[in-house]
């Protein structure tokens, strides 16, 4: 029955008053947890005590391995060798001590013996332990190797730190594969010949001064760091080497590691390593990628770094420091660049050195960006015939081409003239021409140098011709750099036994010149497949002369002079000599300009305006003949003014004219064949932003402004009707660097007068066509 509660009863004390049983229990059960847990305090005070009485007592007194010692050591507990039963395979005691070890013969099961920082000397009691596979005994006092009965299989042995002097015959240890024997007094490899298994040997800090008696084994790490050593020998036979230490060494040759293509590691820190050369000894080491040269001298050479980068192109690892890509590639740049870079280099070299000079105005050169000037190049190997086509063009078609003769650093042949074939200068004088920048490409080809300048160009240029130029591969990469835009014609023998026995025909090449000509043939042959547009054609030029007649016929098409295109213009052109003395073009020269001060050009005493091209100097002499006849009052017949039309001394870059796809030209009029001057002429005429005289010319002459306004009613007429010859649509190049080209008239027979020859059947040029073969 429930008892009521009272008013004033303590709640905090409600238990105790309530259940007075229940607290005096639970009082007597603290009293017996406290009781319990002082006594396993004592317990556990008592075996602490054991413990530290165990520790302090001493373990194999007087250095002589007790079994206490031994029962310490024991671990990893396995089958024994014949499988029936349960016993420890490991023992390891260190740092006891210990002189005699004899109790060790007694666990006959074990495999692994690990005994370093003792004091033994003798290892005879290892004999008994049949079973042993692993032993370590470094940092001992022992003087032999292995002086005990072998077991079956000792494998790994670690004797380093001792006090060995020479290496006894290991023979019996047949199965021994690796063999640690660092930081002892060995003076000579011995005793191993007969170790057919050993894969890892180790004897650094010793004093070994040869290598010996290690032919034929199958050793992949070998460690003969710290010695004396000052020859590399004797390593040839060991074919499966892979990692190699030569550290702390005296070694300066790398020469006897010509023969060892296994290798992935070379340590050869600390050595007298000078010559950049002694790494082309590993070179055949296709799988080397750590390489350590840290202090020796062929640090200090310059490019160091990037140059065994370059000869050693597998490299991850080189002075303990990570081998980059970028490192990888600027190596290449530096010390075998591809043609493409030593083009660009090329090109910047010229390009800087030609801004470095004091500027000069140009008064009949190249025209502008805008109007391309007409090139032809023709490219080949040696013995291709790229030279004597070029020779045979500018004879035949002299009045369109003019050769642009190159520079170059050989000695003249004996059918070669300066000026002609070449510019033959000396080195100094090359290398001085490139610093005034007045090359525009150079190259090396057989240890000589040749080069293009722009004098050369300018030279023709200046004749109103078109320029034909020579050159290899390289040199061309360079011109594709600048702004100039020509027509590369590949001349190409396709047949190797021909260009080989043309080249031994010339009798200038030596043997290895032209194994090394007829190996770079094949580069260009695969430039042309692998680079489609390269070279705008390809002749093959097995054959000289029907090479020429292939070459001929691509230049008289782009010209517009092919017999069949004459034929229909002028029917009575079948009954003449087809030759190109016979066509008329027109003439091309370069814009004139002016200083920065906007000086004029004074003409001498003669009419003659000093220090101008040929071409210029001529448009003068027509420019102020036809202002005197305009005075006069003199107007010849428009037939007359028609046919005796001269073309402008410069390409009309009004139209956009460009490069070889518009070569049809005409020459000059001889001055004993002269007309008089027609209203045609371009001193009448309103010139164009780009005309090539307009501002020199005019400058000159202050009468020729005032025939220009007396006669202007008359120029206005005249130029209606020019313009109304003007073919409606443009002619339009083939090729990828297509522009718009402004039609030009040649002069032909009195009795006709048509656009270019071949126009009228052709609004758009033919592509090129590949006509090797």
């Amino acid at each position: 029955m429930d008892m009521p509660l009272e008013l004033e009863t303590d709640i905090l004390n409600l238990d105790d008053e309530i259940n007075p049983e229940i607290t005096e229990s639970a009082q007597d059960n603290e009293n017996a947890n406290t009781a319990i847990l002082a006594e396993d305090d004592e317990l556990l005070e008592k075996n602490n005590q054991e413990e530290h009485e165990e520790e302090d007592a001493e373990l194999s007194p007087d250095g002589i391995l007790d079994e206490e010692t031994i029962a310490r050591g024991l671990s990893n507990v396995g089958r024994s060798a014949n499988g029936d039963s349960q016993v420890f395979l490991n023992v390891t005691i260190p740092g006891f001590s210990l002189t005699d070890i004899s109790l060790l013969g007694e666990y006959i099961h074990l495999q692994k013996v690990e005994i370093p920082y003792n004091d033994i000397t003798d290892l005879s009691p290892l004999g008994k332990l049949k079973n042993l596979l692993i032993l370590d005994a470094s940092h001992n006092k022992i003087e032999k190797v292995l002086d005990f009965e072998p077991p079956f299989n000792l494998q790994e042995v670690n004797l380093s730190w001792n006090k060995i002097k020479e290496i006894n015959n290991l023979s019996s240890h047949h199965s021994l594969r690796k063999l640690c024997l660092d930081n002892n007094e060995i003076t000579s490899i011995n005793g191993l010949q007969h170790c057919k298994r050993l894969k890892h040997l180790s004897l650094s800090h010793n004093k070994i001064l040869k290598i010996q008696c290690l032919d034929d084994l199958p050793i992949q790490y070998l460690n003969l760091s710290y010695n004396g050593i000052r020859v590399i020998e004797k390593l040839e036979s060991m074919k499966q080497l892979r990692e190699l230490n030569l550290s702390g060494n005296c070694i300066r040759s790398l020469s006897g590691l010509d023969k060892i293509k296994n290798l992935e590691i070379v340590n050869l820190e600390d050595n007298e390593v000078i010559d950049i050369v002694e790494i082309n000894h590993i070179k055949q080491a296709k799988g080397l990628c750590d390489l350590n040269l840290l202090r020796n001298p062929i640090q200090e050479l310059p490019d160091y770094r990037l140059s065994i980068i370059f000869r050693l192109n597998k490299l991850t690892l080189l002075d303990r420091k990570h081998v980059k890509d970028e490192e990888k590639v600027a190596a290449v740049n530096t010390f075998d660049p591809p043609m493409e870079v030593v083009a660009a280099r090329d090109h910047i070299m010229h390009v800087v050195y030609s801004f470095l000079q004091p500027a000069k105005v140009w008064n009949c050169t190249l025209p502008n960006i805008e109007t391309p000037y007409p090139m032809l190049v023709l490219v080949g190997p040696q013995g291709s015939g790229k030279k004597d086509l070029a020779m045979k063009l500018v004879d035949e078609f002299s009045d369109y081409f003019g050769y642009g003769v190159s520079h170059t650093t050989r000695k003249p042949r004996y059918d070669e003239m300066q000026g002609r074939d070449y510019y033959f200068v000396s080195l100094d004088r090359f290398e001085s021409d490139i610093k005034t920048g007045q090359f525009i490409q150079t190259y090396q080809y057989n240890d000589h140098w040749y080069g293009l300048q722009m004098e050369s160009i300018e030279n023709v240029a200046r004749d109103g011709l078109a320029c034909i130029v020579h050159m290899e591969l390289e040199g061309v990469l360079t011109l594709k750099k600048t702004y100039f835009e020509p027509r590369y014609v590949l001349v190409m023998p396709l047949n190797s036994e021909i260009h080989e026995k043309r080249l031994r025909k010339r009798d200038i090449y030596t043997e290895e010149q032209i194994k090394r000509t007829l190996k770079k043939s094949e580069l260009y042959v695969k430039t042309n497949q692998d680079h489609p547009g390269f070279f705008d054609i390809m002749i093959c030029s097995d054959d000289i002369t029907e090479a020429y007649k292939q070459l001929r016929k691509i230049v008289m098409d782009y010209l517009g002079i092919t017999s069949d295109a004459l034929q229909n213009v002028d029917p009575n052109f079948a009954t003449r000599e087809a030759t190109p003395n016979n066509m008329r073009g027109r003439t091309w020269s370069k814009p004139s300009n002016t200083d920065s001060s906007n000086k004029r050009s004074q003409p001498n005493q003669s009419g003659v305006i000093k220090d101008k091209g040929i071409v210029e100097q001529e448009s003068f002499k027509r420019r102020q003949s036809a202002a005197k006849n305009v005075f006069t009052g003199y107007v010849p017949p428009l037939y007359d003014q028609i046919k005796n039309m001269y073309p402008k001394t410069a390409p009309q870059s009004v139209k956009k004219q460009v490069g070889f796809g518009e070569l049809s030209r005409a020459t000059s009029e001889p001055a004993h064949q002269r007309q008089p001057p027609n209203l045609f002429d371009d001193s009448i005429l309103p010139e164009s932003p780009d005309s090539s005289c307009g501002d020199t010319v005019s400058s000159g002459s202050s009468d020729l402004d005032s025939a220009t306004e007396l006669q202007q009613s008359r120029m206005e007429d005249i130029t209606t009707l020019y313009e109304s010859m003007q073919p409606k649509d443009p002619i339009y190049m083939s090729g990828d660097d297509a522009s718009p080209c402004s039609f030009n008239y040649s002069k032909y027979e009195p009795h006709s007068f048509s656009p270019r020859p071949g126009s009228d059947r052709h609004a758009v040029l033919p592509p090129i066509q590949n006509t090797a073969g």
